[in-house]
């Protein structure tokens, strides 16, 4: 009985793994503006100079920084600075160029651009929260050398 026992635990596993680790086909509908909540900078470890500086006292009015929104339930529209044309930035990310965690528990997604100079940015959004985060990290080699994160709480 325990031998049955065992290999019907051992059978079952694999699928569900396999269903806790599926991925959405769609992403939710959903338009949100997102604003600064809070940023940090830091260095690199290996440089002798390390500063980590904290920015969460702005009291003026928030930019928006990113504009967020489900086309067709395929792509996500990324629009950096949208309320200010001279800097407005737009482009879109199919779902299949993005890392996904839609679990029973999970509504995330991220992915990765390439900077000019080396950086490297991440995003990460939580559908459920409506959270934005954005991390640069710059390479070793650079004379800024670190990492910096930008969280933003979005609305609709």
């Amino acid at each position: 009985m325990k031998a049955l026992a065992v290999g019907l635990i051992l059978a079952v596993t694999p699928f569900s793994c396999a269903y806790a680790q599926r991925s959405a086909d769609s992403l939710p509908a959903v338009t949100v503006d997102c604003y600064q909540s809070f940023a940090t900078r830091t260095q690199l470890p290996e440089r002798d100079d390390k500063d980590v500086a904290i920015n969460n006292n702005d009291l003026q009015t928030p930019l928006t920084r990113y504009r967020l929104q489900v086309v067709d339930k395929k792509i996500l529209k990324i629009i950096k600075d949208p309320d200010r044309p001279a800097f407005r930035d737009e482009h879109g990310k199919s779902i299949w160029q993005m890392k996904r965690d839609f679990t029973d528990k999970h509504q995330i997604i991220s992915w990765r651009e390439d900077l000019p100079g080396g950086i490297v940015r991440l995003f990460t959004f939580d559908f459920a929260d409506r959270v934005l985060s954005t991390m640069d990290v710059s390479p070793a080699n650079a004379l800024a050398a670190g990492v910096e994160l930008h969280v933003m709480k979005c609305s609709t």
